[in-house]
């Protein structure tokens, strides 16, 4: 004769710990609830609940009617019973009955019985997957209501908070935790309790329900909930809390939800950091004892993962609030998925969602998550600020660019307004930090517009036979919602108020010596390939060997060899200054004329005076002269073509000007690579000779 397998779980337990809280909030008149609402409704889930049923204590509907005890786990229990149907019928609705009224139909369990011979333990793990199946039917919760209709279809009044009431001694047990939301802050903000900020934290463990179903061992099947419900619980949590505040002694932290596969709390905004380190000190730790079952029973279990929401408010902001903004970052960080195939061993991985953004964050040898690099940014930033650099008014200002409707419809527009806004105003400032820091930080938001060139036919690998990774500069619509957010971000945590990034820094002259290629010569290429050129190529009435003309007046691609026989790369171009540029937008656009009139004014010099500087320069190994002014030829094609607009204009005068801050960046750092490869070589002939 085969036994009973009985499931129960408690349905919508997120939604009620959240109900729990907003209605002890309301019925208080504050918004921070309190640790015995946060411990009484973690308590209902896993200790109550088990004593209602009988597993643990004495007074359970199950009590000695238990055989054995498959799984026990957050909201959830199976076991196997001797008793008949019937008698297993009545007590479970009795017990749904206790909870639905108790709880004013916030909570309602979930149940299923069937017959099963469980003899091996393949047995038993084929009955907890099927009683969690069974559980997640709708047909399980169409039966219960069935059989109660006429509770379920009565009013319930409002519930005035969490109804159970706990005998535990929460300074004893919990002393590290703060008791309300309002404790997180330090007694130097007493007055100004209504508007600290604090960071909300929401992460849930990736892939869960997949690992269980791949599982086919009920030994490792139990071990894994049972560390589930070691690690993902008040009391580690507690324990972990406790830990951080021997090294920070100002770390505070609030509770909201600890079990099942959630993580939910909050800190002050200034231990941001602290918070996601321990986030993933709970993944790493999980991790860690799954990598001691694959060894024990000699299998090979999948490392978890964490996606992370998080969410600023105040403190006395309404949780429902952002309870809903944090639940869509957590979603925006398992929605989140890489484009390229990495193949970088990674542990202990998270994804973590601020503001829409989301960064990767991992353990790999020899190389830095999206998060980590973050944190230098902002750390950066911080540095920037602290040598004078208006941080707010360079942002702010970009970012008011870059939402302006009429700046967005044009891709032309976008991108002269960002690569204007990027232009270095401190490059040969005396402060030689200030410089390095903004040029720093100039580069990263022009990291966020890279994106990998596409492959061409015949160009996929470079002469070293390796794949081409080269990336260019792009202003399409992900690349302007990235950097968007990107910016955004950015100023967030410019707020001194917000996250310590930890150890001060200083700009480093080897790492600013790098940024050429981001900071000037992909923005070049852009211009002079894009906004110069393809672009105008989408008007069917202007020809392209007329737009390419165009350009060629005022700037050319040219090459040139060295004196160290490097073959370098420029762009030839004729002499106009920033204030001409100024003027040029301020004339009537229809007086082509005067315009060339003006150019000529200033490039005077005949085309055979250029074409022998030019041969002149190419013996002595430098860069070729500026160009010859056609001063007939670009009337004519200015009047058929009215290429010359303002966009045209401000796309050259940016142009012009990171071409002439390009030459000031080389002679203020220079190159010493040839140096060096020539001292190495040096020093290899000499310990050659010795030997």
């Amino acid at each position: 004769m085969g036994q009973y397998v009985v499931a129960v779980s408690i349905d919508k337990v997120q939604t009620f710990l959240y109900y729990v809280l907003q209605a002890y909030i309301q019925e208080n008149q504050a918004n921070s609830g309190t640790l015995r609402e946060i411990v009484n409704s973690s308590q209902l889930v896993s200790k109550t609940f088990f004593r209602d049923i009988g597993i643990e204590g004495e007074d359970g509907e199950f009590n000695d009617h238990i055989n054995e005890q498959l799984l026990a786990c957050s909201g959830m229990c199976i076991f196997t019973t001797s008793l008949d149907q019937e008698q297993i019928t009545k007590k479970l609705n009795q017990l749904f009955i206790k909870y639905y009224k108790t709880f004013k139909g916030q909570l309602l369990v979930k149940y299923v019985v069937f017959e099963r011979k469980l003899s091996t333990s393949q047995d038993k793990l084929r009955a907890i997957k099927e009683s969690k199946d069974r559980l997640r039917q709708p047909k399980c919760l169409n039966e219960i209501i069935t059989d109660h209709r006429d509770l379920l279809f009565q009013f319930c009044g409002v519930p005035k908070g969490n109804e159970l009431r706990l005998s535990i001694d929460l300074d004893k047990t919990y002393p590290s935790f703060s008791r309300d939301i309002n404790a997180l802050y330090s007694q130097e903000e007493d007055d100004n309790d209504n508007h600290f900020r604090i960071a909300v934290v929401k992460a849930d463990l990736d892939g869960m329900g997949a690992l269980f179903e791949q599982l086919g061992d009920y030994t490792i099947y139990n071990a894994i909930s049972q560390l589930l419900s070691k690690f993902i619980s008040l009391d580690y949590l507690h324990k972990i809390t406790a830990k951080y505040q021997e090294k920070h002694k100002d770390f505070k932290l609030y509770p909201l939800y600890m079990a099942g596969d959630d993580i939910f709390f909050a800190v002050t905004a200034a231990h941001l950091l602290e918070g996601i380190n321990l986030c993933k000190e709970i993944l790493q730790q999980l991790n860690e004892e799954i990598n001691k079952l694959s060894k024990h029973y000699i299998t090979t279990l999948p490392q978890l993962s964490l996606s992370v929401g998080i969410d600023f408010t105040f403190n006395r902001e309404p949780i429902r609030y952002y309870y809903e903004r944090v639940q869509h970052q957590l979603d925006e960080a398992k929605a989140y998925s890489r484009d390229c195939k990495d193949k970088v061993e990674k542990s202990s991985y998270m994804k973590i969602s601020i503001n829409d953004y989301v960064f990767e964050d991992y353990d790999a040898e020899k190389k830095s998550s999206q998060w980590a690099y973050f944190k230098d940014d902002v750390a950066l930033l911080k540095g920037a600020m602290r040598k004078g650099f208006s941080a707010h008014h360079f942002l702010y200002g970009l970012l008011k660019k870059i939402s302006n409707k009429t700046i967005f419809s044009s891709d032309v527009k976008f991108s002269n307004a960002v690569l204007y806004h990027l232009l270095p105003e401190h490059l040969e400032s005396s402060n030689k930090e200030l410089s390095g820091f903004e040029l720093l930080l100039i580069e990263k938001l022009l990291r966020q517009l890279l994106t990998p060139k596409k492959e061409c036919s015949g160009r996929k690998e470079n002469s070293n036979g390796k794949r081409n990774s080269e990336k260019e500069l792009r202003f399409g619509s992900r690349q302007r919602i990235r950097l968007e957010r990107y910016v955004r971000m950015l100023l967030l945590f410019s707020d001194p108020r917000f996250a310590n990034t930890g150890d001060k820094v200083e700009p480093k002259y080897s790492d600013i010596r790098k940024l050429r290629g981001t900071l000037f010569n992909k923005p070049l290429r852009y211009l002079y390939h894009q906004n110069l050129y393809g672009s105008l190529k989408n008007d069917n009435t202007i020809k392209e060997y007329d737009i390419r003309q165009f350009r060629n007046f005022f700037a050319m691609f040219d090459r040139y060899t060295a004196l160290n026989g490097n073959r370098i790369q420029t762009y030839r171009r004729l002499q106009i200054s920033s204030s001409m540029f100024h003027r040029f937008k301020k004339m009537d656009k229809g007086q082509i004329g005067t315009v060339a009139e003006i150019l000529q004014s200033v490039n005077d010099q005949s085309r055979e005076d250029i074409e022998k500087l030019k041969a002149q320069r190419e013996l002595e190994k430098k860069a070729p002269p500026g160009l010859f002014f056609d001063k007939e030829s670009f009337r004519g094609v200015g009047d058929r073509t009215n290429l010359w607009t303002d966009d045209y204009i401000d796309s050259l005068l940016i142009f012009y000007r990171l071409n002439e801050l390009s030459i000031q960046y080389k002679t203020l750092y220079r190159d010493n690579n040839n140096k060096n490869k020539k001292t190495n070589k040096k020093h290899r002939s000499s310990k050659g000779a010795k030997r």
